[in-house]
């Protein structure tokens, strides 16, 4: 069956408050109105779009939980003359569930005019309820530590989860709608196994020959993630062809932010309705809350709900399949979906940047003004007498262009005071060293402890964290100094992708409001806190930009050792597996195979001792495969290279040519 056979489906791509299950409600149910008068006859929203999903321990507490899955009386009240299906907690006070507190599922609710629809299920689920199948174990996934998934119910029985894979019926206009529903991991089946078979549920409900499947999604975005579901949706789809008559495939997916504490997680939205050969038949809108309707003979329709509070990009209306985007236009939008969430908890409120004239802060600057206006952002330079002329420069015009508040607050004095009593002090059994290093740490606690702090305080400001990832990860930041932050907008873009993101800026600005000097390198990246770190005389940060970038890509995100890259370097395949290929840069940075060993220990040994750091560190948006936080789950440990390390290094030193290519 084609999509615009199915009945009018409104899939309702909605921004879900996490923990505010109230005021999702009364949201939702605008939207079923607004869906109604569209002549929808089957209304889809997200999963866990009544409570949220990613609220940490919150799911321990009786009290919420309770609260929380009674919300889906009153929305199954709402579902008179229509078929509704929402995703929400459902609980079983009698059983124990995984976290040793009463059961609770991560379900579709399903309800038809006004009542739960039942189906022939085996006996333990409350009416209409279906629980997710497959929960994911990985990243900032927490699933496992609260609920009970079907696969947990259906061993607990002694029976198979095929029994539970049972499509839910509704009347229509025309007739009666079969459909089944899965909730975003039971997508990604080919990930989990039973009989050595893919655990599919799209396929068994296909095979006893629903119309179409429904996935209610709660899913993070990243990049190029989307283009990953399309091929998995197409994958499964073409797999159940071969086997049995395919099905449409309706993907529900929200729009918002929710956090884990450390994580900021970002949601596009995307949702999608597939034809039964995985062809795109429609999409919505990313970024922005849409009802998309398909179905009911005629074409599909996009329903925008609210505008964007800002408009980052330019916004596609399309509904077919779209165009693709670039990297930085979908980290602008995902950073400031991020920023708006912060924003959101506190209440609204305003925003203070330390801008030094660098393209780090400079990115941030513009960043707030993205998401909040310029009224709402203020920023301070803080000079000392190694802050060159042009980056001055550089913080003035750029808060000039922005039209957002500015200070320029020297702390040449303060510093001087500060290093002059550091200097001499002694203990008796330790001299100490007044070392360049903690010069330039006083700078920097100076300028974020104290007067960024004050500044913030004074005027009830949130100041944010300029850190790129790679800084953070090579522990190239000063604890209490500028590692402080309310929230760290680009802590999880290597340093090349921030350059990358003010070229789109100023795209999307129309004139250069980040200076040339800075996006073409003419000043190098610095921290200006020494006579060594002169742009002047092009000194700067010691990291190799670009390399280290790729390097650490590596380690972090493709969970790479040392070992793996002078392997690569062993079978002349280094550079193509590091997806970097400057080999001229490179030869420059290293004239023989130890310096270069000798470098890439010495990454390695910085991203494992800097955790410290990193645990201390300000929330970061997640933007990539695997950021620092709750994502990559870091432990403090000796570092113990694997045996064949000094065999491999000893291979790399031997080599007759150097690179190889």
């Amino acid at each position: 069956m084609a999509v615009v056979h199915l009945p009018r489906l409104a899939l309702a791509q909605m921004r879900v408050v996490p923990g505010c299950a109230e005021a999702n409600v009364d949201r939702m149910l605008r939207l079923i109105d607004t869906a109604r008068r569209a002549a929808a006859e089957v209304v889809v929203f997200s999963e866990m779009c009544v409570p949220g999903y990613l609220i940490g321990d919150l799911w321990e507490v009786d009290a919420y939980v309770t609260e929380w899955a009674s919300h889906s009386r009153r929305l199954c009240d709402a579902s008179k003359g229509l078929t509704l299906l929402f995703g929400n907690v459902a609980t079983d006070a009698d059983a124990i569930g995984e976290d040793g507190r009463l059961r609770k599922y991560n379900a579709v609710v399903v309800c038809n005019d006004g009542h739960f629809v039942e189906r022939d299920v085996p006996a333990g689920l409350p009416p209409g309820v279906h629980p997710k199948t497959l929960q994911p174990n990985y990243r900032f996934f927490d699933d496992d530590r609260h609920f009970y998934s079907l696969r947990n119910l259906a061993d607990d029985a002694g029976r198979s989860v095929d029994d539970w894979i049972v499509p839910f019926e509704v009347p229509t206009v025309s007739g009666s709608f079969r459909f089944g529903a899965q909730l975003c991991e039971d997508l990604w089946c080919d990930d989990y196994t039973s009989h050595g078979d893919p655990l599919d549920t799209y396929g068994l409900f296909a095979q006893r020959q629903v119309d179409a499947v429904f996935n209610l999604s709660a899913s993070p975005w990243t990049w190029q993630k989307n283009d990953k579901r399309h091929r998995t949706v197409r994958q499964t789809l073409t797999r159940q062809g071969e086997s049995g008559a395919p099905v449409p495939f309706l993907y529900v997916n929200q729009v918002g932010a929710q956090n884990n504490g450390k994580n900021v997680l970002v949601f596009d939205g995307d949702t999608t309705a597939y034809e039964a050969d995985g062809t795109l038949a429609a999409q919505a809108a990313p970024w922005r809350e849409s009802i998309l309707c398909v179905g009911g003979g005629a074409d599909p329709d996009l329903l925008a709900v609210e505008p964007s509070a800002v408009v980052t990009v330019p916004v596609d209306e399309a509904i077919g399949p779209r165009t693709s985007t670039t990297e930085a236009e979908s980290v602008l939008s995902a950073t400031v979906a991020g920023l708006h969430h912060l924003d959101e908890l506190r209440g609204g409120g305003r925003y203070l940047v330390a801008l030094s004239g660098g393209i780090d802060s400079s990115v941030v600057a513009c960043l707030l003004e993205r998401a909040f206006g310029a009224e709402r952002v203020f920023a301070v330079n803080m000079p000392t007498r190694h802050n060159a002329e042009v980056t001055q420069d550089n913080a003035r015009q750029l808060a000039a262009s922005l039209r957002i508040d500015y200070l320029s607050v020297p702390i040449e004095d303060l510093y001087g005071t500060v290093a002059d009593v550091i200097g001499p002090l002694e203990f008796s059994r330790s001299k100490g060293k007044y070392t360049r290093l903690v010069d330039e740490n006083i700078q920097a606690r100076i300028r974020f402890s104290d007067i960024l702090s004050g500044i913030a305080a004074k005027h009830d400001l949130l100041f944010t964290n300029n850190g790129n990832k790679t800084e953070l990860a090579l522990g190239y930041t000063t604890l209490y100094g500028d590692l402080s932050g309310a929230v760290a907008p680009i802590a999880d873009l290597y340093k090349v992708q921030v350059f990358e993101l003010g070229e789109y800026l100023n795209h999307v600005y129309g004139e250069q409001i980040i200076p040339r000097n800075l996006l073409d390198q003419e000043t190098v990246p610095s921290a200006e806190l020494s006579e060594e770190q002169d742009v002047t005389r092009g000194l700067g940060d010691p990291i190799k930009y670009g390399y280290h970038d790729a390097v650490l890509r590596q380690l972090i995100e493709y969970r790479r050792h040392p070992v793996d890259l002078i392997r690569w370097m062993l079978q002349g395949t280094f550079f193509e597996h590091l997806g970097w290929e400057d080999t001229e840069t490179f030869a420059g940075y290293f004239p023989d195979a130890s310096s270069w060993l000798d470098d890439l220990e010495w990454i390695e040994r910085q991203l494992r001792v800097s955790y410290f750091k990193r645990i201390q560190a300000p929330p970061l948006i997640v933007l990539s495969k695997r950021a620092f936080g709750f994502d990559l789950r870091e432990t403090q440990w000796s570092g113990a290279r694997p045996a064949i390390y000094d065999e491999l290094a000893e291979g790399a030193r031997q080599l007759a040519s150097w690179p190889p290519m």
